[in-house]
């Protein structure tokens, strides 16, 4: 669809009111639902409680600082990641440009620009904002196929929100990244979205799986890669789909990955997704006891069936009471 100067758009400038005076009247000419903020700190809570906003505008002042982590905030929050966000520089930001692209800008147009350069750069601003809806939508759509299997047995209800929880934690404490740790965030949620391929008897069974039924069940990481697979914005989840079954000592499914192999976030997954089925009920057994879900896993640990730094980790989350609140039944 093309976006002409006449469709109206919902904007958020932020800054000084001298700051703000030429860009709200050029951009009132073009129809766009302005609205204005002169408090940086009121941007972000505004943001995250209406989402119908199309583009911000950061016209910062002397206090540069403020704005680049507002930027930052914008950006590495998931609940408004997918914003464009561009600053209006002035001469005394020349050397300020790579700091506002750092903190996550998709755009940084000078005061000097013209009407016409400027108009055209908050066009394809909504285009960039309309493409990120579809990605969102997209990914809406996935998560909530991954709730609604996980929703066809009673057992494992939040098991998918609480694994992501305790990856996202195992993986602060080990030292990742912002962008690792929303892929466990997302491959927490997403890792067993194969079972839609899994006969709803072989998922609810009460006892023990034949070897026949076990062979259908390992096809689950495969599925749930191969559903993924072509959706970009599921790039960084791809490994832990595939191989939250596998061990480091190569004992698992399905590529039979051993040692440096393994990536980290699989890895980590794999350590999450265990203690959350040691310690929840199941349709063959009870959940058991904290202690002998952390003894099991330990055992584990010796085999090499799970990394040991990693359930070190868990341990420590468990024992100090974060544990508590992600073990907490779901409402």
């Amino acid at each position: 669809m093309t976006i002409t100067t006449t469709v109206p758009g919902r904007l958020l400038l932020v800054g000084p009111v001298e700051a703000l005076h030429r860009t709200s009247a050029l951009l009132s000419t073009r129809h766009w639902l302005i609205t204005t903020l002169n408090e940086p700190r009121e941007a972000l809570s505004l943001l995250r409680n209406d989402s119908n906003f199309h583009l911000v505008l950061l016209a910062p002042d002397c206090s540069l600082q403020t704005y680049t982590e507002l930027c930052r905030a914008i950006k590495f929050d998931r609940r408004t990641s997918f914003l464009s966000v561009m600053f209006i520089t002035g001469p005394e930001h020349a050397q300020r440009t790579e700091d506002f692209l750092d903190a996550g800008a998709d755009d940084c147009i000078p005061v000097t620009a013209s009407d016409r350069e400027i108009d055209l750069r908050m066009q394809r601003a909504i285009r960039i904002k309309q493409a990120a809806d579809s990605l969102e939508d997209a990914e809406a759509l996935i998560t909530s196929l991954a709730r609604a299997i996980e929703g066809k047995d009673k057992y494992t209800c939040g098991h998918v929100d609480r694994v992501g929880d305790y990856c996202v934690e195992i993986g602060r404490r080990f030292g990742l990244g912002p962008a690792d740790l929303a892929a466990l965030r997302k491959g927490g949620v997403v890792h067993d979205i194969g079972k839609i391929g899994i006969p709803d008897h072989i998922l609810n069974k009460p006892g023990k799986l034949t070897d026949e039924e076990m062979d259908i069940m390992r096809r689950h990481p495969v599925i749930g890669y191969d559903i993924l697979k072509p959706l970009r914005t599921f790039r960084a989840v791809l490994p832990i789909v595939r191989w939250h079954h596998e061990r480091p000592n190569g004992s698992g499914y399905p590529d039979g990955l051993a040692g440096d192999e393994l990536p980290v976030l699989p890895r980590i997954t794999a350590v999450a997704d265990v203690f959350d089925a040691l310690s929840t009920d199941r349709p063959y057994r009870k959940a058991f006891p904290l202690p002998q879900c952390r003894t099991i896993m330990i055992e584990a640990v010796d085999r090499g069936d799970l990394d040991g730094d990693l359930a070190g980790i868990l341990f420590d989350i468990i024992e100090t009471g974060l544990g508590a609140d992600l073990t907490a039944p779901a409402a």
